[in-house]
């Protein structure tokens, strides 16, 4: 069982798909001239490649740009609540018009406090790529939130219920706007657990064991809405700012509100041995300290822009929340502000902003 897991059957290359299964055994059937049947898959593999129609059959999309677009389509995602355990959390999902609405309300009661969704296996190697990119909307009645994008490996991991695809997890900030966002999650800082309460600080997601991917939002109260365009895994990105950075992301909460928010919660998801869900607290952080380099306040600009080009001198993890948290204490406390000549021109932000999120 463990070898077939670790080492899958080869599958045909995409984007051959049979939908007739005669021809599929015409082409698989053994040949007594091994250069006759090589040639014959070869013509066949072309002719498939150029008259396959592309749909919910194709097993690949790829997008103009040469990323792979992972959704849509959507393929049957399903709710999975703090239920399991006792609380009282909510959610639900609905796909309309290519489009996928992930909403509910999360409650602290009967010690609950998550809800999430997942979709079916869709197995993927991802290798060539170096992140997710997910572009979404969302409402203006909703409070900022923090969603775990989750993906899920072939090799299985012993946790609650079983053997089951081990998991990892990165986040991206949902702010109130109606504007279409992006948000970049590079695979190297998505972090998984051990099956059960405890985070897996030294695992890594491998991209070419890609299984499936779920949404999450853990310990933040209240309701929460968004609505999902598409999933794509990408290579080579730039400018990886969250646009709503440059709009009205940075008026709905102060920094010190995204910390405190950050905080709890890292606190919430810690059963003793550390957050099982350390990004949600990261990505608040790092959103919070984009808003301090593009704020107004020009003291408040130049510490952050400081504090990070100090930490990139240092070859600090910026997506280590001990390193993200001192950043922010040091902009929020009362002590008085070092001064320091530093490049506060756009493309330095834009430089040192990019590192921030990963690219």
């Amino acid at each position: 069982f463990f070898q077939e897991i670790r080492n899958p059957p080869r599958q045909l290359p995409s984007p051959i798909t049979f939908h007739n299964p005669k021809l599929r055994n015409q082409i698989m059937a053994p040949s007594s001239s091994s250069s006759t049947r090589c040639r014959s898959l070869l013509l066949i593999t072309l002719l498939v490649s150029l008259f396959s129609p592309v749909g919910k059959d194709a097993p690949v999309v790829l997008a103009l740009d040469g990323s792979e677009v992972l959704a849509p389509p959507w393929r049957n995602w399903r709710v999975v609540n703090d239920n399991v355990m006792g609380g009282v959390s909510t959610s639900a999902v609905k796909i309309s018009n290519d489009q996928l609405n992930f909403k509910g309300n999360i409650s602290f009661d009967n010690n609950g406090g998550f809800a999430s969704a997942r979709m079916d296996d869709d197995a993927r190697d991802l290798s060539d790529y170096q992140g997710l990119l997910v572009h979404y909307t969302t409402t203006q009645a909703v409070d900022v939130k923090a969603i775990n994008m989750q993906v899920y490996e072939r090799f299985p991991q012993i946790g609650f219920g079983g053997f089951r695809p081990r998991s990892f997890s990165a986040a991206f900030v949902v702010v109130p706007t109606t504007e279409l966002q992006t948000f970049y999650m590079p695979f190297d800082r998505f972090r998984g657990t051990n099956g059960f309460t405890r985070p897996d600080a030294t695992s890594r997601f491998t991209p070419s064991q890609m299984l499936r991917m779920g949404l999450q939002v853990s310990f933040q109260l209240g309701e929460f809405d968004v609505t999902l365009q598409k999933i794509e895994a990408v290579s080579g990105i730039q400018d990886c700012i969250p646009p709503s950075i440059y709009a009205t992301g940075c008026d709905d909460m102060t920094i010190a509100e995204y910390t405190t928010l950050a905080k709890d919660v890292l606190k919430k998801s810690n059963y003793g041995a550390g957050s099982l869900y350390p990004n949600a607290g990261a990505a608040l952080m790092q959103y919070a300290l984009a808003c301090a380099v593009m704020s107004d306040d020009n003291n408040t600009s130049t510490q952050a822009l400081t504090q990070l080009e100090e930490a990139q001198r240092a070859n600090g993890d910026l997506n280590d929340n001990s390193v993200l948290e001192s950043m922010l204490n040091s902009l929020t406390s009362d002590s008085p502000k070092a001064t320091t000549e530093i490049d506060s021109s756009p493309a330095a932000k834009t430089k040192l902003l990019s590192k921030l999120f990963g690219c």
